[in-house]
């Protein structure tokens, strides 16, 4: 596709969360939905929840809309010939569980088993849907080590709960963790770019399409949110959204899965949100070591120790994105060589 369709999706899922965002605010404190304080979090009012289901409904208003009136975009998702069609109902199947896995979360509690469950349904539900860890790539694009049926299945639920916990991990201060999957977005889209352009297979172009079109419309609608999100909050992504975005972002990497090197085939996009990651693997360890509960909350994160020696929401977040960029910068250095 031509980079005004690109252009054209990132303005209007922005212009869609921009606008639904508020809505949303309003309806979640009619429900009740709200994130209440206490000495585990940082804010200390009442902050509306739900924040995810405006960027779920403005990532497919923009994918409805551009269908409608984009013709290259509809001769796109229209050809007979690749698996864009099922890929794309299986991230609209599997998204739509898991925002009313984090709604009800978010309104009446769920408990961490639960919620771990239903992120291993939806990874399966992606299975069912072809999108799924087959194997790793060498440089010339034949798969040399293919996964069997059952370690294929267990890679794949690993990663996609890996990716939904670690954007929910992350998720602490206002806008922290929105910025953060923007600049991962940012990245996975570029990246597609790069491997679009060395493609000759043109269904393996039109994955890589997929990949990209999904990044945009996530920049585009996560920015809108980001609005009404960076410090001081005037809405929470809440459970609905940090799982939605890490659903998300684990899905598309499997489908953009890189025809490169072994290593780099799985470092790309976990360097991709290489400070998440990070987070998650101290707070493994950390409770490890202490014997405690692996999905205890605590208040040891990254961004709280930052908070701990005196640094402010803002700056916090705002060193947190040049980390985040940083590892970008090298997982974009990493496909191109």
């Amino acid at each position: 596709m031509r980079l005004t369709s690109y252009i054209l999706i990132f303005l209007i899922s922005a212009m869609i969360s921009s606008l639904v965002t508020p809505l949303i605010r309003r309806f979640a404190g009619k429900f009740g939905a709200v994130d209440i304080p206490n000495q585990r979090k940082v804010h200390r009012v009442l902050i509306p929840s739900w924040g995810g289901l405006a960027i779920y409904l403005a990532i497919w208003g923009s994918v409805i809309l551009n269908y409608l009136f984009n013709d290259r975009f509809r001769i796109f998702l229209l050809d007979p010939n690749i698996m864009v069609q099922r890929y794309l109902v299986g991230i609209f199947v599997g998204g739509t569980i898991i925002i009313f896995l984090g709604l009800i979360d978010d309104k009446s509690g769920l408990s961490a088993i639960s919620k771990l469950l239903g992120q291993v349904i939806v990874a399966l539900v992606m299975v069912w849907y072809g999108i799924r860890i087959g194997g790793i790539s060498n440089p010339f694009g034949k798969i040399y080590l293919e996964f069997s049926g059952c370690l294929s299945i267990l890679l794949t639920i690993v990663w996609i709960v890996s990716f939904v916990n670690s954007i929910n991990l992350i998720d602490g201060l206002d806008g922290l963790a929105a910025g953060i999957v923007i600049i991962a977005s940012v990245t996975f889209f570029v990246i597609n770019l790069f491997q679009i352009g060395r493609q000759s297979n043109l269904a393996i172009i039109w994955k890589q399409e997929l990949v990209a079109v999904m990044a945009v419309a996530l920049v585009g609608s996560t920015a809108g949110f980001l609005i009404y999100n960076f410090h001081p909050a005037k809405i929470f992504l809440g459970d609905t959204g940090s799982m939605f975005l890490g659903f998300v972002l684990g899905t598309i990497t499997i489908i953009g899965r890189l025809k490169t090197v072994a290593a780099i085939a799985f470092l790309v996009p976990i360097m991709i949100i290489g400070l998440p990651i990070l987070d998650t693997l101290l707070a493994i360890l950390r409770r490890l070591r202490r014997r405690r509960p692996l999905l205890e909350a605590d208040m040891e994160h990254i961004h709280h120790r930052l908070l701990g020696y005196g640094w402010g929401q803002k700056r916090t977040v705002l060193l947190m994105y040049g980390i985040s960029g940083g590892f970008g910068l090298v997982a974009i250095i990493l496909t191109v060589l």
